[in-house]
């Protein structure tokens, strides 16, 4: 699996609303970002993490011993 420092500054901040169970269109909301955007961050993360989903991108952080940061 990867890790965080991988992830681009707003890769970091998506990520950790996404670990505090934000949903996409929540975190766009949040962010000021489209909700396209937020699906190829995720995907950006994703993949710079080494994982499939959601929950496994989760579990790296608490893994991390944090919520992406």
């Amino acid at each position: 699996m990867g890790d965080t420092f991988a992830l681009t500054e707003r890769e970091k901040e998506v990520y950790e609303l996404l670990c505090h169970g934000l949903m996409d269109k929540e975190i766009s909301a949040r962010l000021g970002l489209s909700l396209e955007t937020v699906k190829k961050h995720n995907k950006n993360i994703y993949t710079k993490l080494g994982v499939r989903n959601r929950v496994e991108a989760v579990l790296v952080a608490h893994q991390q011993g944090g919520m992406a940061s």
